[in-house]
């Protein structure tokens, strides 16, 4: 498919091996532009949390190269790359002895911001992400519903106003109405604000319901990329064919109920 704006994140040919020479991940190529969300979907140990975690170098490459803005990540600085990159993931990863606020305020204070503009970030966040910073402000992780500590931890990603935000299955310890709600919920904050995005998901229907586009791994290899109206009308084997299965039980399961 062909990108109607600047990719702001290129992978190229990028491998990885762990000792044993076990492949994690085997010649993956893909980009992403900005205000386009890419999913990574596949079963477990296919190898797109490996890939997720070297983009912002928690990992290093085995071979290939990621390009960042143009620029190969590895001449970065990996603290100044990470916090010119949102990171969400599972379970929310709040620092738990931080306040509502001094956990969104991180990144903002990090790079040196004064405390007057941190804090006005601080409210700007929260209160996109549908929290009234008065009320929630000052309240620990562990006062928070778990749909509310998910939100902090956009608010969090989001507060450095990174161009790139990378999720590593941040809906799936939600109740399903939570969810729903979230996942409707970014895809408007990814609108209005414009930035890329990579999520990690196992679960098909939220990769087809939540994506531009979706890449499927299997065994550390990319096998198909597409939208998701491309996916479902084209599954190139039964390996795809195998993960679409439950999202269209699923759509047929509900259409007959209404027959």
């Amino acid at each position: 498919m062909i990108e109607h704006a600047p990719a702001v994140l290129d992978v190229r040919d990028v491998r990885k091996t762990y000792a044993g020479d076990v492949e994690a991940v085997r010649g993956v190529s893909l980009s992403v532009a900005r205000g386009r969300l890419l999913v990574l979907a596949g079963a477990s140990g296919c190898g797109k949390t490996s890939l997720l975690k070297m983009i912002n170098r928690l990992e290093e490459t085995s071979g290939g190269s990621i390009l960042f803005g143009g620029e190969d990540i590895d001449g970065m600085d990996p603290v100044a790359l990470r916090r010119r990159i949102g990171w969400v993931m599972q379970g929310d990863g709040l620092f738990p002895h931080m306040s509502v606020r001094r956990n969104v305020g991180l990144i903002p204070q990090l790079a040196g911001q004064d405390p007057a503009r941190v804090e006005l970030r601080v409210r700007e966040m929260l209160e996109l992400v549908r929290l009234d910073p008065d009320e929630f402000g000052e309240r620990l992780p562990a006062e928070l519903s778990g749909g509310q500590r998910q939100r902090v931890g956009f608010a969090r990603a989001l507060a450095g106003e990174p161009e790139l935000v990378l999720m590593d299955e941040p809906f799936s310890a939600l109740d399903p109405i939570t969810r729903d709600g979230l996942q409707q919920d970014f895809r408007a904050l990814q609108a209005e604000l414009g930035f890329a995005a990579v999520m990690v998901t196992h679960d098909m229907a939220e990769a087809l319901i939540m994506a531009h586009e979706v890449a499927v791994m299997r065994e550390g290899q990319l096998v198909q990329r597409g939208t998701p109206r491309e996916l479902m009308a084209s599954p190139v084997d039964d390996y795809v064919t195998g993960l679409l299965e439950t999202p269209r039980r699923q759509v047929q399961a509900i259409a007959e109920l209404g027959r």
